[in-house]
């Protein structure tokens, strides 16, 4: 019984299948690691009007600094992280 193996090499590529998890964004306070709520964009928004959606939904992460501040008097510094899907697609055979 002979077998044969072969590799394939994968790319990495972001992901635009519509099953795709959202792009989100979310802020986090550097001093605590605490992290404010997370902002979906919309799916559905393409072209001009989803950059505008991306704004919108950093903003909205972004909103939550004002309360944390408020709370955490001393905390002055912030990330703001934006989670975007990849996923492997197959290429050619080796």
């Amino acid at each position: 019984m002979s077998e044969t193996y072969a590799f394939r090499r994968f790319a990495l590529a972001a992901d635009g299948e519509p099953d795709a998890e959202p792009v989100t964004y979310a802020v986090q306070c550097a001093v605590c690691d605490a992290w404010g709520p997370v902002a979906e964009v919309d799916k559905e928004a393409v072209g001009e009007l989803g950059a505008v959606e991306r704004e919108r939904a950093a903003r909205a992460a972004a909103a939550w600094v004002r309360q944390h501040r408020f709370a955490q008097r001393e905390h002055l510094t912030y990330r703001l992280v934006e989670t975007r899907p990849y996923r492997l697609v197959p290429g050619a055979w080796q």
